[in-house]
């Protein structure tokens, strides 16, 4: 049995730069940062006779054709043709619907398991081809280092991290569509655009002050009108003493940095005892 790790991710910044009209989807210009935060994704060979089964822990996981381990499982059978069949189980710990990439993570690990486990001979390169194919944050999970993200996902440049930060992550109640959010971006319009340049050089800096200054997500109007407690969480953690706090991705998860783990730790005790679902982690 192989067993892998599949990271969160968290948006510093996420701007959308336009919508291309080919193919509806839109160019972004973002930075994301893996967070230790993980799935565990177990993957072992069954008997002949066996059909590959895709498995979770978490009964709201859709474990059929429209998960994206399944997707991406049946992709590289089709261009390898091997005929192993396959137990995958997710081990969940990545909310769903929250923005922070778990679905992808998932993908990326599955890649890399399948193509250690088969000796498939996939460069990385490889992999973010046919990864990129199913899941725009693909190639990101793969690389698992801080980045700067362009295009629709397929332009990564290497960001360097001074130092980690510790990272509170506060739930809403409800998780968000994607696909919803975007659709809605397109009606509304942009609100509080990242300072890309900025982050970058917050995180080679380590600045905390000139990262929170940066730090935005062109999203995050659009989602708190189908999700308002998300601008209630943010408060919250501002009266806590966090001096950023942000939506990461499409939502509805927000979450703030700090090297200051006490004040994180203190933030999260009252969050949780208002009723939030909160994580502390930290970035990769």
């Amino acid at each position: 049995m192989l067993m892998l790790k599949a990271y969160a991710k968290i948006n510093l910044g996420l701007n959308i730069v336009n919508r291309d009209p080919q193919d509806g989807y839109h160019n972004l210009d973002m930075v994301i940062v893996p967070i230790e935060l993980h799935d565990r994704i177990e993957i072992e060979l069954l008997p002949y006779g066996f059909d590959t089964l895709i498995t979770s822990d978490d009964c709201e996981l859709p474990t059929d054709e429209t998960n994206i381990v399944s997707k991406v499982e049946r992709a590289l059978r089709a261009k390898y043709g091997y005929t192993q069949q396959l137990r995958i189980h997710i081990h969940k710990k990545i909310p769903m619907g929250a923005g922070l990439g778990g679905g992808s993570a998932d993908g990326a690990a599955v890649l890399i398991g399948l193509n250690k486990l088969l000796k498939l001979k996939m460069s990385e390169e490889e992999m973010c081809r046919i990864g990129y194919k199913i899941g725009s944050d693909i190639p990101f999970c793969l690389k698992n280092c801080a980045a700067r993200v362009q295009g629709k996902g397929e332009v990564l440049t290497s960001v360097k991290v001074r130092r980690p930060f510790g990272v509170l992550i506060v739930f809403p109640k409800t998780g968000l569509s994607t696909g919803k959010i975007y659709s809605e971006f397109d009606l509304t319009g942009a609100s509080s655009p990242a300072d890309i340049s900025g982050i970058i050089e917050a995180l080679e800096k380590d600045d905390l002050s000139l990262l929170s200054h940066s730090m935005g997500n062109e999203l995050e109007k659009t989602a708190v009108i189908f999700c308002p407690s998300i601008e209630a969480i943010k408060q919250k953690m501002k009266e806590e003493g966090l001096t950023n706090a942000l939506m990461t991705g499409s939502g509805s998860a927000v979450f703030s940095l700090s090297h200051d783990l006490k004040l994180l730790k203190r933030a999260a005790d009252r969050l949780e005892r208002l009723g939030y679902k909160v994580i502390l982690s930290q970035t990769r």
